[in-house]
């Protein structure tokens, strides 16, 4: 991984955290949040995709990529939607790092068997990662056992966790496929931007779906109502997801990207206290602790 993948993971990391700290905020539904924050998103780049799509010729493009595009839509909304509902229940210094870390060990056990090798010190790295994410919910040390998760904020945690494993794989795959088709046009970095503009775009139909399936148009209603700051948090969120893809393309293995977004971690600890008024515990220290090694190790 290139230092200058590290640097824009490293930002990305800070505007996920960010966002992050605007959906807690949120007073509306999830679904309302989702359908606010991808709307604005695909809206502000829906002339690019045009542009993109003319210059490269949607043609080009086989039908597995608009399936994996399908797909991460889908995988977006599990996440977000999942991740908002689980701020209802629990700090963000609770649901934060456990939604960043368990993906990790996911991911590096299906990039494996999909035949991508990572070394003994990388595994090391990613077990104190997961150690790290599984203290800081605590406020002391005694409490470290299975009742301690046993809660709704972290049951949805884990779902948010499954979104955001899926998308991570799918995207890698999608991007490949989409740089593969445009590289003899156009640079890799406006194929990143591309897929990101389709990516939330292919949110908006699952979100429907859910409206229709329920028969009730409250959460576009709600979406409307809070259009500033949902939207702000789809604009910050696109600008974080967007640096990732950028790092993607210059890397073999996502999960070595996976494993350095989980900086940002350290950084929704910070925010949650500073911004939100949330307790900062020992084992919070040694939680952030654990990752940063974690981190060392997963990158050398």
């Amino acid at each position: 991984m290139t230092s200058f993948a590290i640097v824009l993971v490293i930002f990305s990391s800070f505007f996920h955290a960010g966002w992050n700290l605007l959906g807690k905020k949120n007073k509306g539904s999830s679904l309302a949040f989702c359908i606010a924050a991808s709307s604005t998103v695909s809206i502000l780049l829906l002339p690019y995709i045009i542009w993109f799509l003319f210059t490269i010729g949607i043609g080009n493009f086989p039908s597995n990529f608009w399936w994996l595009a399908i797909l991460t839509g889908i995988a977006q909304v599990v996440y977000i939607m999942a991740l908002v509902k689980a701020y209802q229940y629990a700090d963000i210094g609770i649901i934060y790092p456990m939604i960043r870390a368990l993906p990790i060990l996911i991911v590096a056990v299906i990039t494996t068997l999909l035949g991508q090798s990572l070394v003994w010190s990388q595994w090391f790295g990613f077990i104190l990662i997961t150690l790290g994410c599984l203290i800081i919910p605590l406020q002391r040390f005694k409490q470290f056992d299975v009742g301690a998760y046993l809660n709704k904020g972290v049951f949805w945690s884990f779902i948010a966790a499954f979104g955001t494993t899926a998308y991570s794989i799918i995207d890698k795959s999608a991007l490949t496929i989409a740089t593969h088709v445009s590289d003899s046009v156009l640079a890799n970095q406006y194929t990143a931007l591309f897929y990101l503009g389709i990516q939330f775009t292919m949110m908006l139909p699952p979100l429907l779906i859910c409206c229709c399936y329920k028969c009730d148009i409250t959460p576009i209603i709600q979406a409307w109502r809070m259009k500033y700051s949902a939207g702000l948090a789809g604009i910050v969120m696109a600008i974080t997801y967007c640096l990732v893809l950028q790092a993607m393309i210059t890397t073999s293995n996502v999960t070595i990207v996976v494993a350095l977004r989980q900086i940002s971690i350290v950084f929704g600890l910070i925010m949650g206290v500073i911004f939100l008024g949330e307790r900062w515990y020992l084992t919070r220290s040694v939680g952030v602790g654990l990752i940063v090694l974690g981190l060392i190790a997963s990158l050398s």
